[in-house]
């Protein structure tokens, strides 16, 4: 996939550079590129670079490996006839960030729901740094792209300008075909820049949206115990959940009262 990518941005550029041209051949992409000069290649290794990432963020931000369907139905179903001793063994080896982050509400089983939600917006935040890192090279490369392509045409300018110089103008086009070689590699950048930079937001985005929707699940968790534990110090649902641990109270004592519960919704 990596190679069609980078060999579809070369056509493109190369194809679109010949076009000006006199003319066309079956060759024209592989003399385009030569003839953009050696800044060519540390483009080429940039945007086979960019892909690399691209291909890897994408597969690891698609929603089944973050937020699997089954896990939050498994983790109560767990919970339900083991307790958080159960639920944790549902979680704990789970890569994904609702994984990650119904682990760390777990390991906290004697905490107040203001605690829980603490430790949530935690975890939450490094999760999310996690998600993003290997974006950075993306948007690196994406930035770099361009000025590459600027540096190679500023190379072939002065080489243009110091021939002009040596043998005169007395042929402008050996002149003018300098210069629009010179191009190629500004060219050849921007086409590489312009679709990673589109893909580098449109994944950040795709991570932010998945981590809001793993807090909004794990707040639902939070707010569920909290209506539990309610329930069992009175004997009655309250509408308003209310702290998760006060006193002699913890997490642990709260999913016990869930027995006597149906699993809710799997969006809770």
């Amino acid at each position: 996939m990596i190679i069609r990518f980078c060999a579809a941005l070369a056509a493109a550029v190369m194809t679109a550079g010949t076009a000006a041209a006199d003319e066309l051949s079956s060759n024209a992409v592989i003399d385009a590129f030569y003839r953009g000069g050696s800044v060519m290649w540390f483009i080429l290794a940039a945007s086979v670079i960019g892909c690399a990432y691209v291909l890897e963020r994408i597969l690891g931000l698609r929603r089944s490996v973050q937020i699997p369907k089954a896990l939050m139905a498994d983790l109560r179903e767990a919970m339900v006839r083991g307790g958080i001793t159960a639920g944790r063994e549902v979680v704990e080896n789970g890569k994904g960030a609702m994984a990650r982050v119904m682990n760390a509400l777990l390991s906290r089983s004697g905490a107040t729901r203001r605690e829980l939600e603490s430790v949530l917006d935690d975890e939450a935040t490094r999760i999310l740094s996690g998600l993003r890192h290997n974006l950075r090279p993306i948007g690196i490369v994406a930035s770099i792209a361009p000025m590459l392509g600027l540096l190679g045409t500023v190379f072939g300018l002065i080489a243009a300008f110091r021939t002009a110089a040596e043998i005169g103008m007395d042929d402008p086009r050996s002149f003018a075909a300098g210069i629009y070689e010179a191009l190629y590699t500004t060219a050849f950048g921007l086409v590489v820049a312009i679709p990673l930079l589109f893909i580098y937001h449109m994944l950040r985005n795709r991570s932010d949206s998945l981590m809001r929707e793993v807090e909004e699940r794990a707040l639902a968790f939070i707010s569920d115990a909290a209506s539990r534990a309610e329930h069992g110090r009175t004997g009655t649902r309250l509408a308003t959940p209310g702290p998760i641990g006060t006193g002699d109270d913890d997490l642990d004592a709260t999913l016990a009262s869930s027995e006597e519960t149906s699993i809710e919704d799997e969006n809770v």
